[in-house]
């Protein structure tokens, strides 16, 4: 016999079918939710010690990483204080 003709194929009904694709399709849904989840913690962690800065001079928004009291604007090379919050 051929090596062709021993692979035989797996009768499922049609609703079981369906139940498997949209049980598999939920829980791969869940798996990405809670890693989004558990992503979103780290990401804030690390946006506490960036800061977004805007250049008084030319208006120009950009991000510091080493964010002290004083910045330096990348784009007309000004140094300038923190505001503080109000």
């Amino acid at each position: 016999m051929d090596e062709i003709t021993l692979i035989k194929m797996i009768k499922i009904d049609f609703t079981l079918g369906i139940t498997l694709y949209l049980g598999f399709s939920i829980i791969i849904l869940l798996i990405w939710i809670v890693s989004e989840w558990k992503k979103r913690g780290t990401v804030s962690k690390v946006n506490k010690t960036r800061s977004l800065w805007q250049c008084p001079t030319c208006f120009y928004e950009y991000v510091d990483s080493c964010s002290g009291s004083i910045s330096k604007c990348p784009k007309c090379k000004t140094l300038h204080k923190k505001r503080e919050k109000m």
